[in-house]
């Protein structure tokens, strides 16, 4: 359906458009995804010219266009090839231009030296975008070595960026199948008001992914795999650690709920008892107000308390849920009442 838009032609677009779309593998498939200002989301489109009408009802502002087709759309659905980069070179991660162009300068003699070629390179307004084809001859989930690994050749395109720019790419820009959208060259970057302007041209060579290449990445996944490992131990020994501790608080504060005391009782109250119901028992507010007056009670029973014991609870009780405070360390309670810890924990 022909969209409606205000009466102007750009050949310039379009000339960007045919582009940036030259340097994709042919044939170049539809459906893929399209994102401009006006859409303000991703959307299928079906053809060039499709594209084309949705970037002059936007007026040309942030016109993207995916770097991969959708495949969903295909029966027998093949798996991507990672055959096109895309590094994001921000020029606010910089604290100088010099070391900005310094970035762009180093990561093009990568390129060449690791890919023996030259990409696109664009500049947006906020930094440079640099395209650059690669000839894969297939995905690499399909390359035994690498199918102990997950999405590698998603994964390859995120290690090509960080490789090929010596981690100076944008963070922010992790580059996927589904969100590798490309700028057009003569849209308008709306963030700066600017077009969006060819500084080098694809030399046209699609450069093979050497083995060495291949290799490193390879290498890269293993100390991911081992990394992400150490990590996930790292988390359960502190859960472990956490849940120990958690039962020698329980242990001893349970204790204390069952042992009614002579002194020592606000600050048990406000300090302990408290925090422990509501942030580490996760009580009811409710829940814990009964608890509390219970225990009360039984002190006010050994002796007469000197202070009103729901409004104190409710005190209590007030600043653990604002505070989100854990309760008072069985070593800080030894300082302070060493009578009491002898009742209440003995090693």
């Amino acid at each position: 359906m022909k969209l409606q838009h205000q009466q102007f032609t750009d050949i310039e677009i379009e000339l960007g458009l045919e582009f940036i779309l030259s340097q994709l593998e042919e044939p170049v498939l539809f459906p893929r995804t399209i994102m401009t200002k006006r859409l303000g989301y991703q959307r299928l489109v079906y053809s060039k010219e499709e594209a084309l009408e949705y970037f002059l009802d936007s007026e040309l502002a942030d016109c993207r266009i995916n770097a991969y087709p959708n495949l969903t759309e295909y029966k027998n659905v093949p798996r991507y090839k990672p055959n096109f980069l895309f590094l994001d070179i921000d020029r606010d991660n910089f604290k100088t231009d010099g070391k900005f162009e310094l970035a762009l300068y180093n990561t093009l003699k990568n390129i060449k030296e690791k890919l023996q070629t030259a990409p696109t390179v664009l500049f947006t307004g906020g930094g440079y975008h640099i395209y650059q084809p690669v000839d894969i001859p297939t995905a690499l989930e399909n390359i035994t070595e690498f199918q102990e690994f997950d999405k590698p050749s998603e994964q390859f395109l995120r290690f090509a960026k960080d490789i090929l720019s010596n981690n100076r790419a944008d963070k922010q820009n992790n580059p996927s199948f589904r969100s590798c959208l490309l700028r057009i060259p003569e849209s308008i970057n709306s963030k700066y008001g600017t077009k969006v302007k060819i500084v080098k041209k694809w030399n046209g060579i699609r450069a093979p992914i050497t083995r060495d290449f291949i290799e490193e990445f390879r290498t890269y996944l293993i100390q991911k795999k081992i990394d992400d490992y150490n990590y996930r131990q790292k988390i359960l020994k502190a859960r472990r650690y956490t849940n120990n501790n958690d039962n020698k608080i329980r242990f001893w504060i349970e204790k204390l709920l069952n042992t009614p005391i002579l002194d020592f009782r606000k600050n048990a109250l406000n300090l302990i008892l408290a925090p422990y119901l509501i942030n580490i028992k996760k009580l009811s507010y409710q829940q814990s107000f009964n608890i509390l007056t219970d225990w009360l009670q039984k002190c006010n029973s050994l002796r007469k308390l000197d202070f009103k014991p729901e409004f104190l609870v409710k005190s209590a009780l007030s600043i653990a849920i604002q505070k989100g405070i854990p309760p008072m360390k069985l070593v800080t309670l030894k300082d302070r009442n060493l009578e009491l810890y002898n009742i209440l924990y003995k090693v």
